[in-house]
This record gives C-alpha cells, structure tokens and sequence, in this order.
C-alpha cells in the first residue's frame, strides 16, 4: 500500500518576499503561516495528486540543505499538521 497527499483546493498560498508564506483556507478561513520548506512541499502539492513521502524528502533535499532523515522527519509532521488541519488529505493506493 502507498501513500500519497495531495492539498484541499479550495487552500490557497501566498508567497512572501523572504520565502515563507500563507496559506488561506477558504472553507474555515484560516491562516497557516508557512516556512520556506513548507512552501516549496505545498508547492510540489499543488503539481498532482500522487506525492508520496519518498519523492517529497527527495525533492526537497534536492532543493535544501537538509539531511534525509531530518527531512523526513520534518515533512512527516508536516503533512499530519496538513491534514489534521484539512488543507491535505492522505490517499491509500493499493498499487
């Protein structure tokens, strides 16, 4: 079974001069201020529906200079933040 995020649509971002951002529930019209590594993971939400936690941590240390299991660690509480807060939602495939 593989996991996948993908984000509420009806969330959107704005970027900020210094990297971080915000995001706009529409539905709650809540605020969640974001990180810059936050941004570029709903950045990459936002491209399609079948983001596993693989190819996040691999897309972001790409971009960062993070440790894997850091990263990991990060975007996993990251996502649980997402999706308890309903801006994701998790998918489970069974492919």
């Amino acid at each position: 079974m593989t996991t996948t995020w993908s984000r509420n649509p009806r969330t959107h971002l704005t970027e900020l001069g210094d990297g971080s951002g915000v995001l706009l529930d529409m539905d709650t019209r809540f605020y969640f201020t974001l990180n810059p590594t936050a941004v570029h993971v709903w950045r990459l939400l936002t491209t399609d529906d079948r983001w596993t936690l693989d190819r996040l941590v691999a897309a972001t240390v790409a971009n960062f200079e993070v440790d894997e299991d850091d990263a990991r660690a990060d975007i996993e509480a990251l996502l649980e933040t997402f999706v308890t807060e309903g801006v994701a939602k998790r998918a489970d495939d069974q492919g």
